[in-house]
């Protein structure tokens, strides 16, 4: 049997990458129109030939679809690339502006990534610091005077910064000095702007409550994605042990979600009537935590794989986990084929799949009748798979292995995952002091004081480690045929225990 045809949306997949990559690379949308008519003719065909002929020529119809789809990637990617190409006017010209995120705070600015209605297209904004002015908030319309120039890398640095902000779809920069911009009365209320503003309401929340800015900044990354107050120091503790995939909220965060939920929505028994509430609830709280998270890229990828998950069960019908992500990496890549070159999209797809395929393999070869031994086990095996799924790409991309993952991950995770479910104390605080507001200071005492010695400890824990020798094997330079050369080889390993039976235990009761 053709593997691929119990993963049929592999077959949709591969050719709208293979369309991708050719338009991005060769640029020849033109082609792109042919495809469309040569693919949709051929699936046409493969339903006119005589019944006879039908089996003989059954490719047709593959062909047809692979053309059709590799030319929707093409046209697809081609309006990306027309997004992210630079603006003509160069000279100080009145723009109109829509603030898309929460605004960044730099040394001497303020910015701003802003999206052009009059020209279609994403620019960042660098406002020169005033203290004294009030800040935009995601959705505000202004209009500002300035010159928008395309960026440029720093001498020396090794970082293709030009390439990086064109992948994210903007076209350039602008400066803007104190004068040179005014707020209008409109208000974008897109879904996209309502999410960032309730996501910096969040974030005015945390700080009311205390927190110092290490505190602050490592609850916002855990909990609603927020990275831009981290201290670079930090950022670079957990990439050195191996656990900087916490401070992104992305599968694993909404892995977590999901789990609280399902636990909480136990109560409904399967032979109920109700039953098919539950997958409804689930699909509903994960897009509410996804809203609450700014409708970030990693939180509504790892959104739409459980919600497609929870479909397959409305709807009865069986569903493997890898199916979900297929979809889930589908529809990204025709909604945004710029996602297909962008690191944080590869190496969630990489761990998710790696962990979805290898994790229940590893997991079965050793069973416990004692939990923690059996939690122990688990969260190992989950380490090491995430780990060895983006062993390649972190060496190609950072030059770098950490060499205690295994047991960083042991304890971060945990934490990290008692500090997300704090999360919902807090929220359940604020709730109980706008019922009862005599009751405020009380309500957040404990639950304060709880997350504020779980951030400690998280990172304490993650110091430590990084302070351990050759806690980093660094400085490692691989080019991409020699990344895709190790893929082959770990792909091959795995082929080989496959054949040979060592995963056979996972079957076995």
């Amino acid at each position: 049997m053709n593997p691929l045809s119990k993963t049929p949306v592999v077959c949709l997949l591969i050719p709208l990458a293979a369309g991708i990559l050719v338009q991005y690379y060769f640029s020849i949308e033109g082609a792109a129109i042919p495809l469309f008519f040569l693919g949709g003719g051929l699936m046409l065909l493969s339903y006119l030939i005589a019944p006879s002929k039908q089996y003989a020529l059954r490719w047709l119809f593959g062909a047809g679809l692979f053309l059709f789809v590799a030319a929707t990637g093409m046209w697809s990617t081609h309006n990306r690339q027309s997004e992210s190409k630079a603006i003509a006017v160069t000279s100080r010209t009145i723009y109109k502006g829509v603030v898309m995120d929460i605004p960044q705070d730099k040394p001497k600015s303020v910015a701003y990534k802003t999206y052009l209605p009059d020209y279609g297209k994403k620019v960042v904004c660098y406002f020169q610091l005033n203290r004294e002015q009030e800040k935009l908030q995601p959705g505000d319309v202004f209009l500002f005077e300035a010159s928008i120039r395309p960026f440029s890398n720093m001498p020396d640095s090794g970082f293709d910064y030009v390439g990086y902000m064109y992948d994210q779809g903007y076209a350039g920069s602008a400066y803007i000095p104190i004068g040179s911009w005014v707020a209008t009365s409109e208000t974008d209320y897109s879904l996209h702007a309502i999410a960032q503003r309730f996501r910096q309401r969040i974030l005015d929340f945390y700080r009311s409550l205390g927190f110092d800015e290490s505190e602050f900044a490592l609850l916002a990354a855990l909990t609603v994605g927020y990275q831009d107050a981290l201290s670079d120091d930090l950022k670079q503790s957990f990439r050195a042990t191996g656990t900087v995939h916490v401070l992104a909220v992305s599968g694993l965060h909404v892995g977590i979600i999901y789990l609280m939920i399902a636990f909480s929505l136990g109560f409904i028994p399967r032979t109920s009537r109700f039953y098919r509430l539950r997958p409804a609830l689930i699909i509903l709280l994960l897009w509410v935590y996804a809203f609450i998270c700014g409708l970030s890229p990693s939180v509504t990828r790892a959104s739409l794989m459980l919600s497609v998950l929870c479909i397959a069960e409305l709807v009865n019908r069986r569903s493997y986990s890898i199916h979900a992500l297929y979809i889930a990496a589908f529809f990204i890549l025709l909604h945004n084929p710029f996602s297909l070159f962008q690191v944080s999209f590869q190496l969630s797809f990489a761990s998710v799949l790696g962990i979805l395929y290898l994790h229940p393999k590893l997991a079965h070869l050793f069973n416990s009748k004692n939990k923690a031994v059996r939690y122990l086990w688990n969260a190992f095996t989950l380490s090491c798979v995430a780990q060895l799924a983006t062993f390649p790409l972190c060496l190609y991309y950072f030059g770098t292995f950490p060499t205690y993952f295994f047991i960083t991950n042991l304890l971060v995770v945990p934490l990290a995952t008692l500090i997300i479910y704090s999360f919902a104390l807090i929220m359940l605080s604020k709730g109980i002091s706008a019922l009862f507001p005599t009751l405020s200071d009380y309500a957040f005492a404990v639950p304060v004081k709880l997350v504020q010695f779980l951030l400690r400890l998280l990172t304490e824990c993650v110091r430590f480690f990084e302070g351990l020798p050759l806690a980093q094997i660094s400085d490692i330079e691989i080019s991409l045929w020699q990344m895709f050369i190790i893929v082959l080889g770990i792909l091959i390993i795995l082929l080989f225990c496959e054949r040979k039976g060592f995963f056979v235990k996972e079957y076995q009761k």
